[in-house]
C-alpha cells in the first residue's frame, strides 16, 4: 500500500527535524522543504497528500507559497505561526487553508490534525472518482452500441479524451459524431468549460465568420454591438465544428492561423485575442480526395486530423439495430405518453434488414414516426415509413440476404423509390432520406439518372 505525504516546509532546518521524527512514525511517506520555491517544486513533483508549513519564510512566504499551491490542487494546508503573526493565519483559512497552529507546538494536536487532513483527502478525491465516473457514464449513455466497431470506438475516445489533441471524425450523416464529441469533452479536464458547436454548412461565409471571430461594434451594417465569437466562448473547453469540409478556402486559411497561433483578431478589430480550446471537427466527406483535389488546404487537413476516428455507418453494425430500436421506442414512448412494449417480429425484422442511408437518424426518426401512429402497445411494419415497409430490390430480397446486396444497389434502389413517391421533388426526396439535396444530385450523376 502506498505511504500518504506529508510535505514539511520550513527555513530553520531544525524545526524540519522535529516535525519528521514526530510524523515519520505514524507511517507516512514525509519529505521536507527549506523554502517556498523548493516547496513549489516538490508539490508538482509528488503531488503530496498534506502540506505543514510555517508562515513566515525570506523570500516566499506562506501566504505566497499557499496560493501557489491552490492554484495547482486543493492540498490540505496546515499553517504553523508565532501567536503574533495569528491574524495571517485565519486569512490563510478563509482562503481554503485546512487549520493552524500556534508555538510551541502541541504535537499530539498535529498528529491529530494531520490525520483529520488525511481523511478529508481521501473523502474530497472519492468524490471527485465519483463525479468523474457518473460524468462518463452520462457522456456515453446517448452512444448506443455493443458491436465489436462501436466498442472499438468507445474505447478509443476514452483513451483519446484526456489529451488536448485536435480530433477529426468522419463518417456519413446521420452516424452521431455530435454525440462523439460530446463524449469526449465531457470525458476531458476541460469538461467544466464550454462545448461550443457550430456547423458550417448551416451558415455563408461572412455569418460563419462573424459567429467564429466574433466582430467589434460597426464592424459592417447592422453590427450595433460588439459580439463574441465562439473561438471566445470556447476558450478553456472545446470547439466543435460541424461540416468543416463545408468551410471556404477563405475561412479555411483564417481558420490555420488560429490553430498555429492560439490568437485572432474580431471582425472589424485589431487586438490580438488569446485563446486556449480543443478542436473537434466532424466531416462526411473525403477529405483527402478534397486534398488532392485542391479544394482543402493540405496543411489545415494535417492539423484538424492529428487524430481521426471512423465512425461506422448503420449498415456496418447491423446488431447494434435492436438495441437501437428500444432505446428509442422507450424514449419516444415517454416523450409521446405512451405505453409501446414492443416490436413485432416482423417489423424488428425489416427494420434490420434495411440499408438505413440515413444511419442512425433516420432509423430515430421512423421509430418516432411508428410510436406516434401506434394504437396499441406493439409497433408493426405498417406504423413506419413506406421504404421500410415496402423494402425490397426488384423481389431478389427474398433470394439473397442483405448483405449479399452491394451499397450502389441499395442507394440506387433507395433514390428511385423515394423520387417515385415525390414525383421527382429532389429537396423532398432528401428530407425523407435525411440526407443533403447535395447528396441526391451526386448520386443521380453517379447512377446515370439525371434525367
Amino acid at each position: 500500500m502506498t505511504k500518504e505525504t506529508v510535505l514539511l516546509v520550513d527555513d530553520k532546518p531544525n524545526n524540519l527535524e522535529v516535525l519528521a521524527a514526530l510524523l515519520a512514525p505514524e507511517g507516512y511517506e514525509v519529505r521536507v522543504a527549506r523554502s517556498g520555491e523548493s516547496a513549489l517544486a516538490e508539490v508538482r513533483a509528488v503531488l503530496p497528500d498534506v502540506i505543514i508549513t510555517d508562515l513566515k519564510m525570506p523570500k516566499m512566504d506562506g501566504l505566497e507559497f499557499f496560493r501557489a499551491v491552490r492554484a495547482i490542487d486543493d492540498i490540505p494546508t496546515i499553517f504553523i505561526t508565532a501567536f503574533g503573526t495569528v491574524e495571517s493565519a485565519v486569512s490563510a483559512m478563509k482562503s481554503g487553508a485546512y487549520d493552524y497552529l500556534t508555538k510551541p507546538l502541541d504535537h499530539e494536536k498535529l498528529k491529530l490534525l494531520v490525520r483529520r487532513a488525511l481523511d478529508q483527502r481521501r473523502i474530497t478525491r472519492e468524490n471527485r472518482d465519483l463525479k468523474a465516473a457518473l460524468r462518463t457514464r452520462q457522456a456515453f449513455s446517448q452512444i448506443v452500441g455493443t458491436s465489436a466497431k462501436m466498442q472499438q470506438l468507445l474505447a478509443l475516445v476514452r483513451t483519446i479524451a484526456p489529451s488536448g489533441s485536435s480530433v477529426l471524425l468522419h463518417g456519413d450523416s446521420g452516424t452521431g459524431k455530435e454525440l462523439v464529441a460530446r463524449a469526449i469533452h465531457e470525458t476531458s479536464p476541460r469538461r467544466d468549460h464550454r462545448l461550443a458547436v457550430v456547423s458550417c454548412s448551416a451558415l455563408s461565409e461572412s455569418l460563419l465568420e462573424s459567429e467564429l471571430f466574433g466582430h467589434e461594434k460597426g464592424a459592417f451594417t447592422g453590427a450595433s454591438a460588439r459580439k463574441r465569437g465562439w473561438f471566445e466562448v470556447a476558450d478553456g473547453g472545446t470547439l466543435f465544428l460541424d461540416e468543416v469540409g463545408e468551410m471556404s478556402p477563405h475561412l479555411q486559411a483564417k481558420l490555420l492561423r488560429v490553430l498555429q497561433e492560439k490568437a485572432f483578431e474580431r471582425v472589424g478589430g485589431t487586438d490580438p485575442i488569446h485563446v486556449d480550446f480543443r478542436l473537434v471537427s466532424a466531416t462526411n466527406r473525403d477529405l483527402k480526395a478534397d486534398v488532392a483535389a485542391g479544394r482543402f488546404r493540405e496543411d489545415l487537413y494535417y492539423r484538424l486530423s492529428v487524430i481521426s476516428l471512423k465512425i461506422p455507418a448503420l449498415r456496418e453494425r447491423r446488431e447494434d439495430i435492436p438495441l437501437l430500436v428500444s432505446h428509442f421506442v422507450k424514449a419516444c414512448s415517454q416523450r409521446e405518453g405512451k405505453r409501446i412494449g414492443s416490436v413485432s417480429p416482423e417489423a424488428m425484422e425489416r427494420l434490420v434488414q434495411y440499408p438505413w442511408p440515413g444511419n442512425v437518424r433516420e432509423l430515430e426518426h421512423a421509430v418516432e414516426r411508428a410510436v406516434v401512429v401506434a394504437s396499441g402497445d406493439q409497433l408493426t411494419p405498417d406504423m413506419f415509413p413506406e421504404e421500410i415497409q415496402d423494402w425490397s430490390l426488384d423481389g431478389r430480397s427474398r433470394d439473397r440476404a442483405p448483405e449479399e446486396f452491394t451499397l450502389e444497389e441499395m442507394e440506387r434502389f433507395l433514390i428511385e423509390k423515394t423520387l417515385a413517391r415525390t414525383g421527382g421533388n429532389i429537396s423532398q426526396a432528401a428530407r425523407l432520406l435525411h440526407i443533403h439535396r447535395r447528396s441526391i444530385y451526386n448520386r443521380l450523376k453517379k447512377y446515370g439518372l439525371e434525367r
